[in-house]
């Protein structure tokens, strides 16, 4: 694993990735035993009663959701190596996988919102992991970024439970100035679906920006409590 903190042996395997067009295999080692799979067309769960999936109780601010799989090993591990611990590697390739998900799934027209991150835990991580994922996202599919909206500093979500998710502020997001999504059909980019409470504010946010549409691009998507909840 390459932390952000070895910036030369981050450097070199650079060089040898564009100039040698040698890829180290590392994420895909990591990743190996992992088989790519699609849950409910709407929610993104996995869990179904028959045909019929969990969420038709619920309101989901979104349209459509694309995923790798579900939260779970060995995604769940790469996915918190990747976030936690910097490693670029392994978030360019997951980025990369997601936007080949969802290329040639989306209307014309479309845009790419990363989830932004507080600018304080930014600056303690040193990394932005959806900033990362985005960039990576959108090479492969084509889609072009719109930094839409910004994020006020709250208490990180790890650790939490549902109900405490659920309780998040809904002023915690905000729409930049001049975010240009007018008519726009609006992809938001993140790393994991949980509750889904952090995407359907982000969602909202756009909507007053007057987007047509909002969907959801993760890496990974938790199992939905069994209860109908509404979201």
């Amino acid at each position: 694993m390459v932390s952000a903190d070895n910036k030369w042996l981050l450097l070199a395997e650079r060089v040898v990735d564009e100039w040698a067009e040698i890829t180290f295999p590392r994420p895909v080692v990591t990743l190996e035993g992992f088989e790519q799979s699609d849950g409910c067309y709407w929610c993104g769960t996995g869990e179904k009663i028959g045909l019929q999936c969990q969420c038709d109780s619920r309101r989901l601010a979104w349209l459509r959701t694309f995923r790798l799989g579900e939260y779970e090993a060995p995604l769940a591990e790469c996915i918190c190596r990747g976030k936690y611990f910097a490693w670029l590697l392994m978030l360019e390739y997951l980025g990369t996988k997601l936007g080949e998900r969802i290329r040639d799934c989306i209307p014309p027209n479309s845009v790419l919102v990363p989830v932004p991150m507080p600018l304080i835990r930014r600056y303690y991580r040193r990394l932005n992991h959806t900033g990362v994922l985005v960039k990576y996202v959108s090479r492969a599919s084509g889609i072009p970024i719109k930094r839409a909206l910004c994020r006020k500093e709250s208490m990180p979500q790890a650790g939490m439970t549902a109900a405490q998710r659920k309780n998040i502020r809904r002023n915690c997001m905000l729409l930049r100035p001049f975010p240009r999504i007018k008519g726009k059909n609006a992809i938001l980019i993140d790393n994991v679906l949980t509750t889904g409470t952090t995407l359907e504010i982000a969602a909202n946010k756009q909507k007053e920006g007057g987007v047509s549409s909002v969907r959801v691009g993760v890496l990974a998507v938790t199992k939905m409590p069994k209860k109908g909840k509404k979201l």
